[in-house]
């Protein structure tokens, strides 16, 4: 006879409760603090506003942090606890199938079976919550890293621009030069070291992959069963997927990480440009070269001029992309009751649009900076011109 019908109609409140034994905590509602405080640095990321780390944002995400770390902390002692009891009704199962061969009725091994469950239960409950911890406090730390990162950045661009706004030459041995050298390569083999992870992690993905497939098809011959054997394929398999996800979310940790370190370099070498072309010009004008100096008059015009033409192509693809999100919202607004492979896509293209729109106004705000630059330098040589 099998004890699972009864074992399943067993109500949670019919279970004596267990001395020592506290219930697993309530899930978090969505819309965490930790989700918060990334987003709105992904925000002002995005937007190009500075953060530093001695602003509140920052102190609320190692606040944050620390919450998280502490809240495991309680976790883990719970999950101590309901091991304790799980481990003594397990050792007090040991002789239950013996006395069921022997005619025992099987209530008591049906009722330890329902107490064992629902102390998995509430650790299950329990190691979900620490592990959107682990995720979060994960999340938090890169978030730190790219303030970090973005503030050394800024400092050093914006000291460049304030020295050449006082009309202040730049030696390349100069302090700030140094430094935007080093800061640049450092981020530089950092991208490089990305590159080698993401090598190593994509050959694991693929590992991975191969192994999933194989329990699929080994699954597909046992469709409609529900052996032990198939229990355990199928619990593989789900490992297996679960491996996968963790891959992939590993490889667009990297890919995250390359993006802004490609991102801060761009902002140091426009800097980098800026002193150098500042001093080309501050030496030209002192040379009193008049030809000379009107031949770099010719090249800044024709540089502002490949500027005009890029920004309108810009522009136009910035246009192109904003329609494109109207357009897919539209779509996605006409399917909010199901998630379909088709919605999924649709998602995805709008993500990609969004994006796109971004990076475009990014550059876009790139043009404007080094044009108005350009104006500025023209402006001198003009002057020393005559």
């Amino acid at each position: 006879m099998s004890l699972l019908p009864y074992f399943s109609r067993c109500a949670r409140a019919q279970l004596p409760r267990l001395v020592g034994v506290q219930l697993a905590a309530q899930p978090r509602a969505f819309g965490s603090s930790a989700q918060v405080l990334v987003a709105t640095v992904e925000a002002a990321v995005a937007s190009g506003r500075p953060i530093h780390q001695n602003g509140t944002l920052y102190e609320k995400i190692s606040e944050e942090v620390d919450r998280l770390r502490s809240e495991n902390d309680t976790v883990i002692a719970k999950v101590d606890e309901l091991d304790s009891s799980r481990s003594k009704l397990i050792a007090g199962s040991a002789n239950f199938i013996a006395e069921v061969r022997a005619g025992e009725d099987g209530s008591q091994m049906a009722e330890t079976l329902h107490q064992i469950e629902e102390l998995d239960r509430q650790t299950a409950e329990l190691r979900s919550q620490q592990i959107q911890n682990y995720l979060d406090i994960g999340a938090l730390k890169r978030q730190r890293v790219t303030i970090q990162k973005s503030e050394k950045v800024m400092e050093i661009s914006s000291e460049v621009y304030e020295m050449i706004a006082k009309d202040e030459m730049i030696a390349e041995d100069a302090a700030v030069a140094v430094s935007l050298a080093e800061t640049v390569s450092k981020l530089e083999s950092e991208f490089d070291s990305f590159s080698q992870s993401i090598a190593t992690a994509k050959k694991e993905l693929e590992n991975v992959v191969s192994r999933v497939r194989s329990l699929e098809l080994s699954l597909r011959a046992r469709r409609a069963k529900a052996d032990h054997e198939t229990d355990t394929l199928r619990a593989n398999l789900i490992s297996g997927l679960y491996e996968a996800r963790r891959k992939n979310a590993q490889l667009t940790r990297y890919r995250i990480q390359q993006a802004l370190n490609v991102k801060l370099v761009s902002v140091l070498e426009r800097a980098r440009q800026a002193f150098r072309t500042h001093t080309r010009i501050k030496e030209l004008i002192v040379s009193g070269s008049r030809e000379q100096m009107e031949v770099e008059v010719g090249d800044l015009l024709r540089e502002m001029e490949v500027a005009v033409a890029t920004a309108a192509e810009l522009e136009e693809a910035r246009a192109q992309h904003s329609k494109e999100v109207h357009e897919v919202t539209a779509k996605l607004r006409q399917h909010e009751e199901v998630v379909t492979p088709e919605t999924g896509k649709l998602r995805e293209q709008l993500i990609a649009a969004l994006r796109e729109e971004e990076f475009c106004m990014a550059r876009l705000a790139v043009l404007r900076k080094s044009q108005a630059q350009d104006v500025k330098f023209l402006a001198s040589l003009r002057k020393a011109i005559g």
